[in-house]
């Protein structure tokens, strides 16, 4: 359980949680660490321990009595998408039958994002060993997002409804691997799967009549944002003013996304620095890499730029930087670029870095504050800050602005709830297309199918959102409706319908309140908060 555990501090989080294995269940995931990573640009997709990851989720429902199958695309046969780099994609299916008319479908993912190298000396405790702290709270990579907050507590709270002899409806909890990068193994790959079936065939995974997706914040929510990532790369290596520019116009993508509105109300306005009341369109750009090509001349070079994430939906606390070229122009560069830099951005040795910084060189960490990519108004992304940067040492002469690299961006691109992923990514492209033919014609930007997805929206008057928010109400105190930000897998379930034909409503909640930190160093979950998600999901489903 790791150093700072003490037994006092890991028996109360135990008691909160309600169930004993479910601390156990949770600490395991933790270690298995069933990681994804997705980098199209440099030919990496990593996935290690998904198979491991789901038969330790398998083999605990079925200790807990449930039936059991998994569903992996890449061994269906009849399986007419694409799934992108090697290896299986295991989804797990977990059903409940009491005989029952009706269906409630629980859905969580099991997939985390990476914890790239740098990111490792901000943890007080192991990322991948879950650690109880006096603080009441348990640490590490997917405590909460989403082995905790859904793998966990939508197990534990079938657990507690198996033993209830007034349960009216058939639970089937689903778990999938993708999530953070778009789906595309999971639960795009379970529609897809769905799709060549009728309407009423039993055999479909998603039939259901409405779905709890425990994959938020303590909040009702009625809608989800979508979201599409876009890979920016060169056909062959530009310079460095040349990429700059690149990645300046990719910045824009923000003011057009910003106009796309939705109905749902903001849960971070106006307190947490939301823009607007309500949610809206944004584009964040979390990745800018730059490998320079040949030997630097006599200015010093840009020699490589990393941002330190492994995750297309991760805001990065650091960029690094790497400069080489005469040693002293290159000593005097950081006493330079620091006073350009205002608070809270700032200037740090690199310590450790993901990226293999070319012998000979000097780096530099030009430092923000990481978050959630669909959160852009909760972190303070460094990657603006080092394109700035560099634009102005290259105006002022300090660096070589003709020297020749390669680049790679990543943009988040999140559409509203109610908005339709086709259309928001043809205005995008459309804004872009002009720029690139008369600007750089070497641009290559791609939006792959299997990354994005369209965003999901119901009334805040339908019957099951009400009923939500009334038990949320109950046991959270959390008053009020509202549109999510990050994207869950509800936006996946867009278009599909109910046995009786009504649009299949989808409610996002959760126990991801503001100081679990997904997607950053010090990821934590509270246990109060997951045996609140459990009861949740109990009372929600005895009153179906």
């Amino acid at each position: 359980m790791g150093a700072e555990t003490a037994p006092t501090a890991l028996a109360q989080a135990a008691k909160k949680m309600g169930d004993p294995a479910a601390l156990d269940l949770l600490s395991s995931l933790v270690a298995i660490a069933p990681t994804n990573l997705e980098d199209p640009a440099h030919s990496r997709w990593e996935k290690p321990h998904y198979a491991a990851a789901m038969d330790r989720i398998l083999r605990a429902a079925r200790e807990r009595g449930f039936a059991t199958r998994i569903y992996n695309p890449t061994a269906d046969p009849s399986f007419e998408g694409t799934i992108a780099g090697p290896g299986p994609r295991p989804n797990g299916i977990i059903d409940l039958d009491v005989g029952a008319k009706r269906r409630v479908l629980i859905m969580a993912h099991y997939d985390v994002v990476p914890v790239p190298e740098e990111q490792r000396s901000h943890w007080r405790s192991p990322p991948f060993t879950l650690t109880a702290r006096a603080d009441g709270r348990l640490y590490g990579r997917g405590s909460n997002d989403d082995l905790g907050s859904g793998v966990v507590a939508s197990l534990t709270a079938m657990a507690s409804l198996a033993k209830e002899r007034a349960l009216s409806a058939n639970v089937r909890l689903l778990i999938c691997c993708d999530e953070e990068t778009g789906g595309e193994g999971g639960i795009e790959a379970v529609r897809e799967h769905d799709a060549q079936l009728e309407t009423d065939d039993p055999e479909r995974i998603l039939r259901a009549d409405v779905v709890l997706i425990p994959d938020g914040s303590p909040h009702t929510t009625a809608g989800s944002s979508g979201v599409a990532f876009l890979d920016a790369t060169a056909k062959q290596p530009i310079s460095l003013s040349r990429t700059l520019d690149y990645g300046e116009r990719l910045l824009q993508i923000h003011e057009l996304a910003r106009t796309w509105k939705s109905r749902l109300a903001s849960e971070d306005w106006p307190k947490f620095n939301a823009p607007e009341p309500t949610v809206t369109g944004r584009a964040t750009l979390t990745k800018f890499d730059f490998s320079a090509s040949g030997t630097a001349g006599p200015r010093p070079r840009v020699a490589l730029v990393h941002t330190e994430t492994e995750a297309a939906n991760q805001i990065a606390r650091s960029v690094t930087i790497a400069f080489d070229g005469p040693t002293r122009d290159v000593a005097d560069l950081t006493s330079r670029l620091s006073p350009l830099l205002a608070s809270p951005f700032r200037i740090e040795p690199v310590i450790a870095s993901g990226a293999r910084i070319p012998s000979g060189t000097s780096s530099i960490s030009v430092v923000g504050l990481s978050g959630h990519g669909g959160y852009p108004h909760r972190a303070r992304n460094p990657v603006p800050i080092a394109l700035e940067l560099l634009r102005t040492a290259a105006a002022r002469g300090w660096i070589d602005a003709n020297a020749l690299g390669d680049p790679a961006f990543v943009v988040d691109l999140r559409l509203p709830p109610e908005m339709e992923l086709a259309p928001g990514k043809a205005a995008v492209f459309a804004s872009l297309a002009p720029w690139v033919r008369d600007s750089l014609p070497e641009a290559e930007i791609v939006a792959p199918p299997g990354r994005g997805r369209s965003g999901y929206a119901l009334p805040v008057d339908h019957p099951d959102v009400q009923r939500l928010a009334a038990i949320m109400g109950n046991v959270f105190h959390e008053p009020g409706i509202f549109g999510e930000y990050g994207g869950t897998d509800a936006s996946s379930l867009r278009g599909l319908t109910t046995p009786g034909g009504h649009p299949l409503p989808a409610l996002v909640f959760g126990s991801m309140d503001r100081n679990a930190h997904i997607h950053e160093a010090e990821e934590s979950l509270d246990p109060s908060l997951f045996a609140g998600v459990v009861e949740v999901m109990r009372r929600f489903i005895l009153g179906c």
